[in-house]
């Protein structure tokens, strides 16, 4: 018998995992934890072979979360299940090694269908959505380029012959169009527009 552990805040979707696992054609245990510390309650408490993982949850990243799940047992594969289907969420599961990705606009069916590829060794992710143009001016695209590569506000300003002042404004501007929080989630942004 497989275990499988949910981390997601509805309960809803506790019950209907639960009514899939019973169709399923091999026999499937469900645990379920609405938050990171009952998770790593059942986590000592039981042998899980899969974690199904909401990154939406309201008290923590869930892409944080995912790490430090395969931080502390890399052999313990994770399944994403979230409501998020961005190019840059599903790039960044797979670099922080999810095992699969499941949008949850898909039926229950294709769940149990990823989590049964996922528990036979495979992977389950869906193609990667369309590249979407970052709505940046050439200016900007052309700061976040030299960001990027490491260069400090001082250092740009310094190359694109504007003030410290403009490039942090450009910055500022360019965080909110593309709804990063950090120059991290940028590059990680910019190169998957490459």
């Amino acid at each position: 018998m497989a275990s499988l552990l949910l981390i997601d805040d509805h309960p809803l979707v506790e019950v209907a995992l639960e009514a899939a696992c019973l169709n399923a054609p091999i026999p499937l245990q469900l645990y379920a934890a609405t938050d990171e510390a009952q998770a790593r309650q059942l986590l000592q408490q039981h042998n899980i072979d899969l974690i199904v993982l909401d990154i939406g949850l309201p008290d923590s990243d869930g892409l944080e979360l995912l790490r430090r799940l395969r931080a502390r047992d890399p052999h313990c594969p994770v399944l994403i299940y979230s409501a998020q289907q961005s190019r840059h969420t599903l790039l960044s599961a797979v670099s922080f090694g999810a095992a699969g990705y499941v949008v949850k606009s898909q039926s229950m069916a294709q769940l149990l269908s990823a989590i049964l590829a996922v528990l036979g060794g495979q992977q389950a992710f869906p193609p990667l959505p369309e590249r979407i143009a970052l709505p940046l001016t050439e200016k900007e695209q052309q700061i976040v380029a030299l960001l990027v590569r490491g260069l400090s506000n001082l250092q740009i300003g310094e190359q694109l012959h504007i003030s410290n002042k403009t490039v942090s404004t450009h910055k500022k501007n360019i965080m909110e169009k593309t709804g990063v929080h950090s120059v991290v989630e940028l590059a990680e942004l910019w190169k998957a527009q490459q």
